[in-house]
């Protein structure tokens, strides 16, 4: 196999994207009697050509690794790792459509390999959750949130920190779909947690207490609204 190191060199130089692959291969391929390029080397390549902002390259290197990811059995976590990553790629581009299609496969892989209660997969469905929310898209959101909870919350219990904060994720998709008698309790569940184990002027603090108040005031409660919105007010202000 060529060497890590020359690899790594080779993958994150800055050659024309469609160029990259190829050059890579006939180096590999070349009469020095090297074996080529794993699906790890195409991976972690990948890796520092998104995080350079490369993401026609990182693309590239990531459909290579996922070529050698046909190879792998159809419950093996390489071929989720890859759907994710290209995933992530299409996001950054806004082809959200794509993600989407690459999203439901890798959670079919996730769930294959590790089976329908696993902490793993519950991370993986509450990040698909947060991909629908960004999009205003709470009626995928809502049941992947609700899932993961579901996974979560016999395993860590009710008053885990992640627990809570995905709990206040599905109060916020409530919240927006105008349940406001569904995400009330979920977000005064959460804030029972969450501030005793984040900091005081945690942002995160803010938000809850944000989307909290504006439930209030929905349902014509401004009164109680207000202290929350003062004290979000103030952890905004923190520097």
């Amino acid at each position: 196999m060529l060497d890590r190191d020359l690899a790594a060199v080779l993958l994150t130089r800055r050659f024309p994207p469609r160029n990259l692959v190829l050059f890579v291969l006939l180096v590999c391929f070349a009469p020095a009697g090297c074996r080529g390029l794993q699906w790890e080397d195409y991976m972690e390549a990948a890796y520092h050509a998104r995080q350079d902002g490369r993401y026609r390259e990182a693309e590239e290197l990531l459909l290579v690794a996922a070529d050698f990811a046909t190879a792998f059995p159809a419950n093996d976590l390489r071929r989720a790792m890859t759907l994710n990553d290209l995933a992530e790629i299409c996001i950054a581009e806004a082809r959200h459509a794509e993600a989407e299609v690459l999203y439901r496969q890798a959670t079919e892989v996730i769930e294959a390999a590790l089976g329908p209660d696993h902490l793993d997969l519950a991370a993986h469905l509450a990040m698909v959750a947060a991909f629908y929310a960004a999009q205003g898209i709470y009626t995928e959101a809502e049941p992947r949130y609700e899932r993961a909870v579901a996974i979560m919350e016999p395993a860590l219990g009710w008053a885990h920190p992640d627990v809570a904060d995905h709990v206040a994720a599905l109060a916020s998709v409530y919240y927006r779909q105008g349940l406001h008698f569904e995400a009330e309790p979920l977000y005064e569940r959460s804030l029972a947690v969450l501030e005793l184990a984040l900091e005081p002027d945690n942002v995160r603090l803010a938000e809850i207490l944000e989307e909290y108040a504006g439930l209030l005031r929905a349902t014509s409660r401004g009164l109680e609204a207000g202290p929350l919105e003062a004290r979000a007010r103030r952890i905004r202000a923190t520097p």
